[in-house]
């Protein structure tokens, strides 16, 4: 099997859920730490490292805010290392997740918490904000604005 096919299987599941009876839990991504290392938070707040295989480094990118199944009984080689990420959920799998009721509520909430509603706008207000975004503005020159007190002082001398 080739590096794409392998990159297929691994990455192009449709449904992924995790067994009953294992051990896995959903983890939220805090941030990489360095040598394939990841901090990650679970449902009940507890936050730890994970390491990511070498099936995954060369394939997926594990930003901070991504969604991961983790393992924590496999990859522990240190007392620092709590388990080892055993699936990559994308948004697609989230997606399904959440229509099948299986996602945590804990995730959810944070989603709906991290995009506040915006007020409502009049027209006007949209109207000339769109009109500020068309302006260039060339962040390579200083901007000078020129006050009554200059001009006044200026014309006196």
């Amino acid at each position: 099997m080739g590096k794409k096919q392998t990159a297929q299987t691994l990455l192009e599941a449709d449904t992924f859920y995790i067994e009953e009876g294992s051990q896995q839990q959903y983890a939220r991504v805090l941030g990489p730490r360095g040598n394939h290392q990841h901090e990650v938070q679970f449902v009940n707040g507890e936050q730890t490292l994970v390491t990511l295989p070498p099936r995954f480094r060369n394939l997926v990118w594990v930003k901070r805010g991504h969604y991961v199944v983790v393992d924590p009984s496999s990859g522990t080689t240190s007392e620092k290392v709590g388990g080892e990420i055993v699936h990559v959920l994308f948004p697609k799998h989230i997606k399904q997740l959440e229509q099948d009721g299986k996602w945590p509520s804990e995730f959810s909430k944070d989603k709906t918490a991290s995009s506040p509603a915006k007020p409502e706008r009049t027209n006007d207000e949209d109207e000339e904000e769109e009109e500020d975004d068309l302006l260039f503005v060339n962040n390579n020159r200083p901007i000078i604005y020129e006050t009554e007190s200059e001009d006044e002082t200026s014309d006196e001398e």
